[in-house]
């Protein structure tokens, strides 16, 4: 893959930032801002609302956009993909869901991880708050890897869900779902990927993972904010009931009796509570197009060798330099984490925002994996994406090391 090809097609590049930040969000091609134009001038109307033509037009395009994210993943069917706002309402939703529909209750338990992102764990802690369930915490190891062989000794026929991060958010380490998965479904629990970290940077089949739910964000794969998917196998979704109820979410309420009946509609509609978000959708269709002509199998190469490089270049710098998680890019993908000896992670940040670098500071809404490795003020987190190249590295890992020098010289 030519990074240097593809930088031309990012405009935001041309501010000349070394953007390390795609972790948090990714910068936008020309041709999703210029669908989601187009939409907006010629074709816009409200969707499934009206049989006039516009609307009619408009509907095809977000029903499309359904069917393209399906073929992406490898769902079975257009109708396992709902549209929420990101990945985090993804799994506020599922969460709900299941407790909505008895599926966890009291004296339940669900599985989550030391190293997940707060929008993993905290949907499962409140809704087992509200129904008398226990979440339990897969602890990490040294590296901020969930110790995977102590799931099978954790799970029972208590264990309703087993809700973990594809890849870490912080350490960009990848786990292996398909195991993780027949663990879980050997005691009948549920299997709920958080794929933010995941979807946008290789290739996902939801069926080869064996898992039941996935969630994801379109503004981490190019597309725009606003817009995000909760996956999930057609055979369960269609035997719950949505916990939001409103427009778009019935085909028929009637009173008879002194009662409110619902017939709620089809998947995946019913999941879809009132005006969705229809010009987000347009641009996601338009991202998922970019990112499968470049390949997900030639994107996932590009962002190991960038990782590898960069772990490679930051051990140059000696002691110093202290990196979170693995060192081995074989089981990373395009994120590494790491600590400038004392130095506070937002002064670094700072220090390279200076110098045109953009990278993220912080606890990365991950506040107990960083407390287990060790770096309770957070870390900085440099990420890498499809326009990001060698030299973007160096330019980074030297700017760090005019950093330590600076640092020297005032001791």
């Amino acid at each position: 893959m030519d990074c240097k090809a593809v930088r031309l097609d990012f405009p935001e590049l041309e501010r000349g930032v070394t953007y390390l930040d795609s972790a948090a969000s990714s910068l936008k091609p020309r041709s999703v801002i210029e669908a989601m134009r187009v939409f907006m001038e010629h074709s816009y109307a409200n969707v499934h609302r009206g049989v006039y033509s516009l609307s009619m037009e408009a509907s095809r395009a977000y029903e499309e956009a359904h069917d393209v994210v399906a073929k992406f993943i490898n769902a079975k069917s257009w109708d396992e993909v709902v549209f929420v706002k990101n990945t985090t309402e993804a799994v506020q939703l599922l969460a709900l869901t299941l407790a909505s529909n008895n599926v966890i209750g009291r004296g339940d338990e669900v599985i989550v991880t030391e190293a997940d992102h707060h929008s993993n764990i905290l949907p499962w802690v409140r809704v087992a708050r509200i129904v008398g369930a226990k979440v339990r915490l897969l602890p990490v190891d040294s590296n901020g890897v969930p110790r995977w062989e102590l799931l099978e000794g954790m799970v029972s026929e208590k264990t309703k869900v087993v809700a973990f991060s594809h890849a870490s958010n912080v350490t960009g380490y990848v786990s292996d779902a398909r195991r993780v998965a027949r663990i879980a479904h050997s005691v009948g629990a549920l299997v709920a990927l958080d794929g933010a970290q995941s979807v946008p940077h290789m290739k996902i089949d939801v069926r080869e993972l064996e898992a039941d739910f996935l969630a994801f964000s379109g503004h981490k794969m190019l597309g725009p904010t606003g817009i995000g998917v909760l996956w999930g196998r057609r055979d369960i979704l269609e035997n719950l009931e949505p916990p939001l109820g409103g427009g778009g979410t019935v085909k028929r309420v009637r009173l008879g009796g002194g009662e409110i009946t619902i017939e709620w509609d089809d998947l995946p509609w019913r999941f879809e509570a009132g005006t969705p978000p229809i010009v987000e959708a347009v641009g996601l269709t338009e991202a998922v197009r970019y990112l499968e002509e470049l390949g997900m199998e030639n994107i996932e190469s590009h962002e190991r060798k960038l990782t590898s490089y960069t772990l490679r270049r930051l051990e140059e710098l000696g002691d110093k330099i202290r990196i979170l998680g693995p060192r081995d890019a074989r089981i990373k993908l395009g994120i590494v984490a790491f600590n400038v000896g004392n130095v506070d992670p937002s002064m670094v940040g700072l220090w390279l925002d200076q110098q045109g670098i953009a990278v993220r500071t912080g606890l990365h809404c991950a506040h107990m994996l960083h407390d287990k490795l060790g770096a309770s003020n957070g870390s900085v987190r440099a990420s890498f994406y499809i326009y990001n190249c060698l030299e973007d590295v160096d330019k980074l890992v030297d700017s760090i090391g005019e950093l330590l020098k600076t640092i020297t010289k005032q001791l």
